[in-house]
């Protein structure tokens, strides 16, 4: 299997892409099809475009990850220096995430397998992504 990370710091347009790409490259190496590595790096690229135009800075990191039976990528972004509870009500969810991309078909609803939010202090969240092969 394929054991690679990515981390890639977000505070304009140009890290927007880098990660975008970088992340279907990642996806693709564990495994995913075109097809659904290309929607979940939407997904993210969508995430980093909400940390330029929502918060001073994040990061996105993208990693494979493994268990007994399975592969699959996990992301982590972290919003630094945001008004948390602003951030929470517009999209930290699986479902407003999908409806602002207008991915609205089965399949892109099942690009993302978990997902989940964690507060930090004021000024920060960390939210989660994973998506099994």
């Amino acid at each position: 299997m394929f054991s690679g990370a990515i981390s890639v710091k977000i505070n304009s347009e140009v890290q927007i892409l880098a990660v975008r790409f970088k992340a279907r490259w990642l996806a693709e190496k564990v495994g995913l099809d075109k097809g659904p590595a290309g929607v979940l790096s939407a997904i993210i690229s969508e995430i980093a475009r909400l940390i330029v135009t929502q918060t001073s800075s994040g990061r996105i990191d993208i990693f494979s990850i493994r268990d007994k039976s399975r592969v699959g990528i996990t992301v982590l972004a972290f919003l630094e220096n945001c008004v948390k509870k602003e951030i929470e009500e517009k999209t930290f969810e699986k479902q407003k995430i999908l409806k602002r991309m207008d991915l609205r078909t089965l399949a892109a609803k099942h690009i993302i397998d978990e997902f989940k939010v964690y507060p930090g202090n004021d000024k920060e969240l960390m939210m989660q992504i994973t998506k099994w092969v």
